[in-house]
């Protein structure tokens, strides 16, 4: 059976294909324990999944228990701990000067390992910094460096749409690759970069959505420059409405109409 974990502590997707002995469901809080970093909390997002990603990760651990009030309780005073920590880690890094902007700070279930996420724009000595951070917190130190995007997920705020960011609130779980090819299977790219970008300055995740769709229904039709027979003559493609699934041909004889892709017949493609 797979379980796939939400991990208070770095957010990575964990798979376990240990059997359900808790008889857990979706949105139950567990504790878990990993070699690395010692009992963890995370919450189940899935179970029983046949299809797994491939870049999914395996847990390096078990699941010790459902979390109880107690748990939660602690988990609670360490979210104050690590809001402490923040604070006092970003005075720090002023006082250091190190170029690094810290954007968020996480204490494991057990208290013992502070994880402070951050982003910079050179390369950081770690030497200098962690045994400082150690020294002011008493506890372990991890550092982990974040892309635009992760950022953007750790800081929330809004999209284009007016709605919640899709990485901050939850409708995604992890970032795909989003690329121009997308865009122009869309035929969205003279809408400008500025309308296609997120506040990450990245191309927006939800290219991704409906990108399956709009590549079927492009099947069905001809493609930009194409030579094409129409009921008015013969003309060029000049552009495609693919939700509309219908053409605007320059015709040699009329100037640019629009048709239906399925009354326009290839002649032959533009070289």
């Amino acid at each position: 059976m797979n379980l796939g974990l939400k991990s208070f502590y770095d957010d990575t997707i964990f798979v376990s294909s240990a059997d359900n002995e808790f008889d857990l469901k979706v949105g139950d809080k567990i504790i878990f324990e990993q070699k690395e970093h010692g009992q963890n909390f995370g919450e189940i997002i899935f179970v029983d999944r046949q299809k797994l990603a491939a870049d999914e990760i395996l847990l390096d651990g078990k699941i010790l228990r459902q979390a109880t009030a107690k748990d939660l309780e602690k988990i609670e005073a360490n979210a104050q701990i690590a809001a402490d920590a923040l604070e006092k880690t970003r005075a720090k890094i002023a006082e250091i000067n190190v170029p690094m902007q810290i954007v968020e700070a996480r204490v494991n279930f057990e208290g013992g390992e502070v994880n402070l996420f951050f982003t910079a724009n050179e390369r950081i000595d770690f030497k200098e910094v962690v045994p400082r951070l150690a020294g002011m917190l008493q506890k372990r130190i991890h550092l982990s460096q974040l892309g635009q995007r992760d950022r953007a997920k750790a800081c929330g705020g809004f999209g284009i749409c007016g709605r919640a960011l899709c990485c901050s609130s939850g409708v995604i779980s992890r970032f795909s690759s989003i690329t121009m090819e997308m865009v122009k299977t869309q035929e969205l790219a003279m809408k400008g970069s500025d309308k296609l970008s997120g506040p990450c300055g990245k191309l927006l995740c939800c290219l991704n959505y409906e990108l399956e769709e709009y590549t079927e229904l492009r099947k069905k039709m001809p493609h930009w420059g194409a030579r094409v027979l129409t009921e008015k003559g013969e003309g060029k493609v000049i552009s495609l409405d693919i939700l509309n699934q219908s053409v605007k041909v320059y015709l040699e004889k009329g100037g640019a109409q629009i048709f239906p892709a399925a009354d326009v017949k290839i002649v032959k493609s533009s070289k």
